[in-house]
């Protein structure tokens, strides 16, 4: 199948710099054909802030239209027009939906071409002097306080950094409960990254609760960073809980034996139930 002439840019753009828009992105942003912009106004603040002209005509692609703005996108570069998308700020496809424009495109043989360039996530973790090597972008911590509290679960025995995004109202509640699961951790609060009040807070997750708890609540954009969790080292070799096995059989029947071993050493229940049949059969 020959690709289409036309293509999608996926245009990053500043977090609160305006110095960190690349040259290359506001070459794109004036020679596009079609802005497609998460919010148009924001875009069009922004190429006037930075002196910028454009022809292009600026159409909203977002959560709420995206559904029907996507065929009228997919249309418009098959007739060989250049559509650069346009997040408020930052890099777009990291928490928004334009990964479904993007999949389409690849559907419909479109080129996409990405113009990195500023992401909160990455910036987040550049000065963190959190553990960098491996790291995982979770997202906005949920609303609702039960998924919260699952999604956080989810994450809170993986060794990695973890990253979050939260709302400055609620940063209070959500250090309280990230404490609560995942212990007292090293974590830091970024806030206000790359503009005039960017603040790198560094603390336990437990300092770091009760002082967002008890003072006002901060301004600005917040990303959380949680250090990963230390590896454990497990102290119940084959040898051990065949030790420990024998002990707990000659007290108990074969089945209690197997779930009192399994609740010491936290190993799975279908192991210790092969190691107590094969202990079993030699006695």
């Amino acid at each position: 199948m020959k690709q289409s002439s036309g293509q999608l840019a996926v245009v990053s753009t500043p977090i609160g710099n305006l110095g960190d828009l690349s040259p290359r992105a506001a070459e794109i942003l004036q020679t596009a054909d079609i802005l497609a912009c998460e919010d148009t106004r924001m875009t069009r603040k922004l190429l006037t802030l930075k002196g910028l002209r454009t022809s292009a005509k600026f159409l909203p692609y977002h959560d709420y239209n995206g559904k029907s703005m996507r065929p009228r996108l997919l249309a418009a570069m098959a007739a060989g027009n250049l559509v650069a998308l346009v997040t408020d700020a930052g890099t777009p496809l990291v928490s928004d939906p334009g990964y479904k424009l993007v999949a389409a495109c690849y559907d419909a043989n479109i080129q996409v071409t990405p113009l990195p360039g500023p992401s909160a996530v990455l910036a987040s973790l550049a000065a963190a002097g959190l553990p960098s090597d491996r790291f995982l972008f979770a997202g906005f911590v949920p609303n609702n306080q039960n998924s919260a509290q699952n999604t956080l679960s989810e994450f809170s025995k993986l060794q990695i950094t973890s990253i979050w995004f939260e709302s400055s109202r609620r940063l209070g509640k959500t250090l309280q409960l990230m404490h609560k699961i995942f212990g007292n951790r090293l974590a830091v609060v970024a806030r206000e990254l790359t503009k005039i009040h960017e603040n790198f807070h560094r603390e336990s997750l437990e300092t770091l609760s009760d002082f967002y708890s008890n003072s006002k609540v901060p301004k600005g954009e917040i990303v959380i960073l949680i250090s990963g969790a230390k590896k454990q080292n497990n102290a119940f070799d084959t040898e051990k809980l065949i030790s420990i096995l024998r002990e707990e059989m000659g007290a108990s029947s074969l089945r209690d034996a197997v779930q009192n071993v399994a609740e010491i050493s936290g190993e799975p229940r279908k192991k210790i139930y092969s190691l107590a049949i094969d202990l079993a059969k030699r006695n």
